[in-house]
């Protein structure tokens, strides 16, 4: 199998927004790996979990643990303070390219643009694309 490029983009979120908004549920996310370092669990601190989470490794099939509930309960509290929805994922550059806009745990936020009357009369016949060229 040959190797190429893949273009992604996503909208982020500064994260100490995120904790402007959320304070207590956002530290009781933090403290829940505290904990975690004691027990051997597989989450060593907030970019171990983004990594997880990021890689869609998260299934709602499975019961949460302590993170995935305060990391559930963060997400819900800032949808209901804002309107908006989160979500943390991790990008590591040696996956990436040198050009890559950021590295490490980043907030992912979606719910952000709406379509305009025209935009949703001729919704259909638009789509967004991506490419990437290499140069």
């Amino acid at each position: 199998m040959g190797m190429g490029y893949a273009s992604c983009q996503v909208l982020t979120i500064e994260e100490d927004f995120i904790r402007e908004q959320c304070p207590e549920e956002f530290q009781e996310l933090i403290d829940s790996f505290d904990a975690c370092e004691e027990d051997n669990s597989e989450f060593n601190g907030i970019d171990d979990f983004a990594r997880f989470v990021g890689n869609g490794e998260l299934d709602p099939k499975d019961k949460p643990g302590n993170s995935e509930l305060k990391y559930i309960a963060l997400c819900r509290a800032f949808k209901e303070k804002t309107d908006l929805e989160i979500g943390v994922f991790y990008h590591d550059s040696e996956s990436g390219d040198r050009y890559d806009d950021f590295t490490g745990r980043a907030w992912q936020v979606d719910g952000v643009y709406q379509l305009t009357p025209s935009g949703k009369r001729y919704g259909k016949y638009i789509k967004s694309q991506s490419f990437v060229v290499c140069g």
